[in-house]
């Protein structure tokens, strides 16, 4: 089965793609990792609470409040705040999705050009971000509205809570399926579009008969691959907490001493928290490159050999197959090799031991008759000449 064995495949090519070492090529790969998998969105979070709990002190009498910040003005900075958190996730989906192409491109030429596979990619990203969007916006509205509605609509908390506790499990299939798209769109349909500059649609449609004709394979090939993510995200969650230790550690140290500094202290406890987070994420980063490498490989193996026109890496695929199979024929010579010396051994050894048994039977048995013969005719000769003189 393809998903099966291209699993060693994808191993091969990354190992082919990532060595030897380039560090201009590892450093574009961290960038590209970066908005591929998402981590724009980590980071430690904000600490809240209430900043008028205070204790209160007999001995010094609170200042008056002079002025409230008006409702208005505190809608207003909720409204912008959001405005710019959702400006600045949009931004980011839309270098995700452009970043993907580039991914796909520098898999596929081994080479990585981030500004010019993203400009020549520019607008089958978009395409990819408003698709990305649609489909999450419906699967968000399917369980949004009807939720909604179930709150506005009961009669009170015990029925809105038995809805929403029905809509929850209607939820997770429906969550599957959204999974499963984004997964195939991203890392089957993109193939497609960058391979035959197809729009979404339009890929999914070339994608679907790949699809339904080899169910099995891509089932065994979801089944494999979120096995794969599971053991793959417990070791770099190890790596990553490693990672947060050695660079949390002396950040936090060097930040807590600079804060007793005053303002330029503060300012500077500032740049290096900033400098450390951001090392974290490019450590995660490097981590990830190789991982990601691999499962995209993967995925174009399978896309591969399930439709050979779809196939955006032959080159790669059938060096490392003819390396495999140079392999297993040097193998198998090895092997008779040893196996014919294996023989010549024993027949040596068989050699010493019985022929030469047989040889000392024919020493003892036959050279004793021979001895037994001549010494009759000696007799017989004596006899002779003796009754000859008589």
């Amino acid at each position: 089965m393809h998903a099966v064995d291209d699993l060693g495949d994808a191993i091969d090519l990354t190992r082919e793609f990532l060595t030897p070492v380039r560090l201009g090529l590892w450093l574009r790969l961290m960038i590209v990792v970066f908005f591929v998998g998402g981590l724009g969105f980590g980071g430690p979070g904000v600490p809240t609470g209430d900043v008028g709990m205070v204790v209160d002190d007999p001995a010094v009498e609170p200042e008056p409040i002079e002025e409230e910040v008006p409702v208005d003005d505190l809608l207003m900075i909720g409204a912008v705040v959001a405005v710019a958190g959702v400006s600045l996730w949009l931004l980011f989906a839309l270098l995700r999705a452009i970043m993907d192409f580039v991914f796909i491109e520098s898999l596929r030429t081994t080479e990585v050009r981030v500004r010019r596979y993203a400009r020549e990619n520019l607008g089958s990203g978009l395409r990819l971000f408003l698709f990305r969007a649609l489909v999450g916006l419906v699967s968000f509205g399917i369980v949004a509205v009807p939720a909604a509605a179930a709150i506005l609509t009961a009669d009170g908390i015990t029925d809105a809570a038995g809805l929403l506790a029905l809509l929850a499990v209607l939820a997770v299939p429906l969550s599957i399926a959204y999974v499963i798209v984004m997964r195939f769109t991203t890392v089957f349909v993109a193939p497609v579009m960058l391979l035959e500059d197809r729009g979404v649609l339009s890929a999914w449609g070339r994608f679907w008969p790949t699809l339904r004709s080899s169910l099995g394979e891509y089932a065994v090939y979801l089944l494999l691959v979120w096995i794969l993510q599971i053991v793959i995200s417990i070791a770099v969650g190890i790596l990553a907490i490693f990672g947060l230790l050695v660079i949390g550690i002396p950040v936090g140290l060097v930040a807590f001493v600079l804060l007793a500094f005053g303002t330029a202290g503060i300012v500077l406890a500032v740049i290096v928290a900033l400098v450390g987070f951001v090392s974290f994420l490019l450590f995660v980063a490097l981590i990830e490159v190789p991982v990601y490498s691999y499962l995209r490989y993967y995925a174009l193996l399978v896309l591969g050999d399930t439709n050979r026109e779809l196939d955006l890496i032959p080159d790669q695929r059938e060096t490392v197959r003819d390396e495999k199979r140079a392999d297993r024929r040097t193998d198998r010579r090895r092997d008779r090799h040893d196996e014919t010396v294996t023989d010549r051994d024993d027949d040596e050894d068989g050699w010493e031991s019985s022929d030469w048994d047989e040889t000392s039977d024919w020493d003892s048995s036959e050279w004793d008759d021979s001895n037994r013969e001549s010494s009759d005719w000696d007799d017989d000769r004596d006899d002779d000449r003796n009754g000859g003189w008589r």
